[in-house]
């Protein structure tokens, strides 16, 4: 396993996360997350998450507060499939955001979408 492996298998383990279910429910409550995006902008526009936004990970911590509604927000995350969503949410949570990623990223979604 290479180092990059360990640390996304690490984060996987430590950090919180939501699975395409959950994530359906939070998308319905009176107080939806902010859901993003963190592939390249290529990426996005090829397939995304309906209400979600784009802020590729070159850039996200920088800018995050100014698309979040509160400063309490609850922050999903999701990749193609996993890794990047993972660093992002290591990050974010230092900064002090409520951030979780989506298990599996974009490719669980959509099957989870086939089967509802």
């Amino acid at each position: 396993m290479t180092r990059y492996e360990t640390l996304i298998t690490r984060l996987e383990s430590t950090l919180p996360s939501v699975n395409p279910e959950e994530l359906q429910q939070l998308m319905s409550s009176a107080s939806p997350p902010l859901v993003v995006d963190v592939r390249d902008m290529a990426d996005h526009q090829l397939g995304a998450i309906s209400g979600s936004i784009n802020l590729p990970r070159a850039k996200l911590e920088a800018s995050i507060e100014s698309h979040m509604s509160a400063a309490d927000q609850k922050v999903i995350l999701y990749c193609g499939s996993r890794g990047r969503s993972q660093l992002v949410c290591q990050s974010l949570r230092e900064m002090g955001i409520d951030a979780a990623f989506l298990q599996g990223g974009l490719q669980s979604w959509l099957e989870y979408q086939k089967r509802v």
